[in-house]
């Protein structure tokens, strides 16, 4: 889909993601006012500076493979035990403790000063922290951020005021949180405090906030966690460098996702995840969402010539407003028309492909956005996309057509929790297919959660199988009621799959020790670790596997050891 510079006279976009095999010194020459980056293979950041906007333009007329960032949210809100990682950390051919190891993290930065993240001599367990939020010592080729590595975070340890020397905090706590469950260790013993993997090196990148422009695009509050996809991509990249400059194996942990795009692995992201999982010596890991019981997630059937209502109760509270997806079948082609709660219709909008079509209501102050992106460049299939704009609040109903059908479902999403009022939902909300962006892609190891006390599922676990019915979760882990650090000392409990995702990823790392620095299998991946996690997940009696709340079972990484 192609992206108009300006949306209703008021947005400019400043960012945009490429997709290209173009090498970055082509497009450069080509375009010289605009402002190209690698992100990662074949996908490029371009920034347009004030006066460059005829180029992006002219850049936008010449590709179909230029798009704006999606945003992201974060899902995380004796579990050692219950997951069998603790027995392995006295293990009787070694102790599995995450020696050797890095454990990554794209996330809200790290509370470095926290005594979960030192050695007993007061220095650091932290190799590198990227903020995106300071200015500072640009890593090479990000153009942007600070960078503070292991000597100088030890610096700051032994100041009186370390953040004069090392001034990245964690204002959220998400990222200190998932930091400690997943690596944390009190090695000073005064209260015993341990994560899944306690000897494991860590590399946080603190992401910035998203832009206020595309907050507004979104609809969504300029004060909401969220988090550009471009920036998220240069994390990973990170990482990755990371990784190569200490010749480590890497376990990358993500916490964070959207309900952007078709949840069938094809956005440019989960594509690029995706990826890297035949990489040797790196694991991947991310949370599978909250979003099962958001009422965020419809499902529908329709036969040609039918038509079937869908209708969302919209808070009076959702002031800016706020979006919906519909995405056809590969074979289908549908269309749209739209009752407002006090009545008026907007008739069925005509099926042009790309075409944006802006309906004013006459008695209310609603705006209504309709986009046909057909065909949508990355999954091929019809994605029909309303944007409702100051919304009247209670019922709008949106009618789906079946112009051309062979096959006759769709689905449809409201964007993530935390982007919306709790009261804005499908009416007849459909839990299942309801796992997030990027965990629907097919090779990450895809984790939800449960409350590892009374055993029951957490019940805003995200739910598969993937829109192309690919099973999904892999796994789940313990996501509910787990203790771990909050910024400043001292400890919280949060509930969320990104919870869950930690605790699979300290039991990643354990692997990845076990397998490649004690020499027991030597070829590892994320795809050999999903395996391995799938057979030896715990499978309770009376209930059929795989499913789309447990997927394969329940993470018990003695027993999926032990199977090899």
């Amino acid at each position: 889909m192609r992206f108009p510079l300006r949306q209703n006279n008021e947005i400019v976009f400043r960012e945009y993601l490429l997709q290209t095999v173009e090498p970055i010194e082509n497009l450069r020459a080509a375009y010289p006012r605009l402002l190209f980056r690698n992100l990662a293979d074949q996908i490029v950041n371009v920034e347009v500076p004030a006066g460059a906007e005829s180029e992006i333009r002219r850049l936008s007329s010449e590709t179909n493979f230029l798009r704006i960032p999606t945003l992201y949210g974060l899902y995380a809100r004796e579990a050692l035990i219950e997951s069998n990682i603790l027995a392995l950390h006295n293990y009787p051919f070694g102790p599995l403790t995450g020696q050797g190891i890095i454990i990554g993290f794209v996330d809200t930065g790290i509370d470095y000063t926290n005594k979960l993240f030192k050695n007993p001599d007061n220095t650091t367990r932290i190799l590198k922290i990227w903020d995106q939020t300071l200015t500072g010592n640009v890593p090479a080729e990000l153009g942007y951020g600070a960078e503070f590595n292991e000597a100088e975070i030890n610096r700051a340890l032994q100041s009186d005021d370390p953040y004069e020397i090392v001034p990245t905090r964690d204002e959220i706590g998400h990222g200190t949180f998932l930091a400690g469950v997943a690596a944390g260790d009190d090695k000073t013993e005064t209260d015993e405090y341990i994560g899944g993997a306690p000897d494991a090196a860590i590399v946080m990148v603190k992401l910035r906030q998203a832009q206020v422009y595309l907050k507004q695009y979104y609809l969504i509050k300029d004060s909401d966690i969220a988090y550009q996809d471009n920036d998220f991509l240069a994390g990973i990249n990170y990482l990755l460098q990371a990784a190569v400059e200490f010749q480590r194996p890497l376990v990358i942990c993500i916490g964070i996702g959207n309900n952007d795009g078709a949840h069938s692995g094809s956005t440019i992201v989960e594509r690029y995840l995706n990826s890297l999982t035949t990489f040797p010596n790196l694991i991947i890991v991310v949370a599978a969402g909250n979003e099962a019981n958001s009422g965020h997630h419809f499902s529908g059937l329709v036969t040609r010539g039918q038509k079937q209502d869908i209708e969302i109760n919209v808070s009076p509270e959702e002031l800016r407003g706020y979006i919906v997806n519909i995405w056809a079948s590969i074979s289908d082609k549908l269309s749209v028309s739209i009752r407002s709660p006090i009545g008026q219709v907007i008739n069925k909008v005509p099926v042009i492909a790309n075409e944006t079509t802006a309906y004013s209501l006459g008695l209310e102050q609603s705006l209504i956005i309709v986009t046909y992106n057909y065909p949508d460049i990355q999954t091929g299939a019809e994605n029909i996309i309303v944007r409702f704009q100051n919304p009247t609040p209670g019922i709008w109903t949106i009618t789906v057509y079946g112009e051309e059908i062979v096959n006759g479902r769709y689905n449809v999403w409201l964007q993530r929790n935390d982007f919306m009022i709790a009261d804005t939902r499908f009416l007849t909300a459909d839990t299942l297919v309801t796992i997030c962006i990027p965990s629907s892609s097919e090779y990450l190891i895809t984790v939800g959660a449960y409350n590892y006390v009374d055993q029951s599922i957490y019940v805003g676990s995200g739910r598969g199988p993937t829109a192309d019915n690919k099973i999904k979760p892999d796994l789940i882990a313990p996501g509910v009621n787990v203790t771990g650090p909050q910024p400043g000392g001292g400890y919280t409990t949060y509930v969320g799959t990104s919870t869950a995702a930690a605790i699979t990823a300290s039991a990643a790392v354990l692997l990845m020790q076990w397998a490649v620095i004690q020499g027991n299998l030597e070829e590892m991946n994320t795809r050999i670790a999903r395996g391995i996690l799938i057979r030896g997940a715990e499978r309770r009696r009376g209930i059929d596997y795989p499913n789309a709340i447990e997927g394969y079972g329940r993470l018990d990484l003695r027993n999926s050891i032990g199977m090899i």
